[in-house]
């Protein structure tokens, strides 16, 4: 089946506007807002990350308990109703938008709590990782998850999700110990590996197709401080680095990262190499020694690595991560770096960029021990990669609407040159997929997604989701 069979969504201004308000009137408006075009805050809540990606919605509600979600799932689900989550906003597709249906903006629900004697964060799915890690942090815990610290944990875990820790402890969905969900009958369902397993194994890497979630159950682990920051260099030492990037990760460590990125620096936006460098230990000493490759390229053009707390560390990225303009990420799975693809990247990416309303763009090549979630096999989740594979992402940011298309094409481009330093398959990861062609899911390209897990995922919508009320993203067709 395919998403011609299914009926078209309404949108709001297609419903008795009497139904609209006593929807409205059934909240306490005290406690959780539900907003139209002409209320404040209504503007504030249509934000996102990416330009592109806000659409005008014509109801949103703000959430302040699980019986809130599952009321306005019933409405939108009852009147038949184009329906979008938002919960960090940094989908670039759209897909945390409605223009003209019903949004649920969980922001509000960002509730973080720790059970310390078990090691649990329990988190609202409104939260953004950086208020996870600073209540961890707080009782020197942390969770895997996130290398920027506004993204939202309900995007990220539903898709998988990598982070500074993944090599010691696996994805942050092998760290999901239990959640609440509320589907699209708007039923209220607890999900752990004793309750709801089905429900819960989907979930793990396709959950944005199965329900809204109330709030997430994660393992904690303990945490001090680490040594990390970032070594910039200019674009010709891209030889060099390449190689020491390689002699590196011949000898990682698990509690090891590095994150190659390809960007241009302000004001005047000569290109660069910038390593994003971390290491589980305060130690200086210990720092300079498994990173002494790096040292050996050149004169860094600039250095910033420091001793820091845990939650610093998901915000090293954020210059290059800000909010605003146009946007959209493509990502690609490879192997290792060989010096000749990442030179003709570098420069298609030199010779795209000098363009000022797009030189803002950057890629990303992110190295982290594979060993701990290829450990896991593959039909144990949703998200089916578990083989040694690594994440590179193509961030395009740019001004004009004009150059929409331009960007994709481009990106492609780019992300075909990077395949080739891959195993073949050219598998795909959901968060960072978040493109502008991606709304037609064919089959084929679902299974660069699920592999295997495919048909299994399927069946589930069809028992959860037979009518596809939950559409935006990555979307299964029953």
């Amino acid at each position: 089946m395919s998403h011609q069979d299914f009926t078209p969504k309404k949108l709001v201004k297609d419903v008795d506007p009497t139904k609209v308000q006593k929807f409205k009137e059934s909240f306490n408006g005290e406690i959780t807002k539900v907003l139209m075009e002409s209320d404040e805050g209504y503007e504030a809540s249509l934000k996102r990350w990416a330009l592109n990606a806000e659409k005008k919605a014509g109801i949103v509600v703000q959430p302040t308990c699980a019986d809130d979600i599952a009321k306005t799932v019933n409405f939108a689900n009852q009147n038949n109703l184009d329906f979008a989550v938002c919960g960090g906003g940094h989908s670039t597709s759209g897909s945390s938008s409605s223009e003209g249906g019903v949004l649920l903006d969980m922001r509000k629900l960002n509730k973080v709590r720790v059970d310390v004697e078990k090691k649990l964060v329990f988190a609202q799915g409104g939260a953004v990782f950086g208020e996870v890690d600073q209540e961890a942090w707080k009782h020197g815990l942390a969770i895997v998850g996130g290398t920027v610290d506004h993204t939202g944990i309900g995007g990220l875990t539903l898709g998988g999700g990598f982070g500074f820790l993944t090599g010691q402890y696996g994805l942050t969905i092998d760290n999901l110990m239990g959640a609440t969900i509320i589907t699209a009958d708007g039923k209220v369902r607890e999900l752990s590996s004793s309750t709801n397993e089905d429900l819960f194994w989907a979930i793990k890497g396709a959950g944005t197709n199965f329900g809204v979630i109330y709030e997430f159950i994660f393992k904690a682990h303990e945490q001090k401080e680490v040594f990390a920051g970032l070594l910039m260099f200019p674009s010709d030492k891209v030889d060099n680095l390449v190689e020491a990037t390689n002699l590196w990760h011949k000898n990682r460590r698990p509690d090891e990262t590095v994150n190659f990125v390809i960007g241009r620096l302000p004001p005047e936006f000569p290109p660069f190499i910038a390593l994003i460098l971390f290491s589980n230990d305060p130690s200086e000493k210990v720092f300079k020694e498994r990173f002494s490759m790096f040292y050996k390229c050149g004169e860094p053009i600039m250095e910033q690595v420091m001793s820091m707390p845990y939650p610093k560390v998901n915000t090293l990225a954020n210059p290059f991560m800000t909010h605003g303009d146009r946007k959209a990420i493509r990502g690609a799975h490879f192997t290792h770096l060989s010096i000749a693809n990442v030179r003709e990247v570098l420069d298609s990416y030199i010779k795209f960029t000098d363009d000022p309303t797009r030189n803002q763009t950057f890629i990303s090549f992110e190295f982290y021990d594979s060993k701990k979630f290829a450990s896991v096999t593959a039909d144990s989740t949703a998200f089916a990669h578990r083989k040694p594979l690594y994440n590179a992402v193509i961030t395009q940011r740019w001004l004009n609407e004009q150059d929409d298309e331009i960007m994709n094409s481009w990106s492609k481009n780019i992300q075909e040159i990077i395949y080739r330093d891959g195993d073949g398959e050219q598998s795909l990861y959901s968060n960072f997929e978040s493109t502008m062609d991606h709304t037609d899911n064919k089959e084929e390209r679902l299974i660069r997604y699920f592999g295997a897990n495919l048909e299994k995922l399927k069946e589930l919508k069809r028992k959860y989701d037979p009518n596809v009320f939950f559409r935006k993203g990555l979307v299964i067709w029953p």
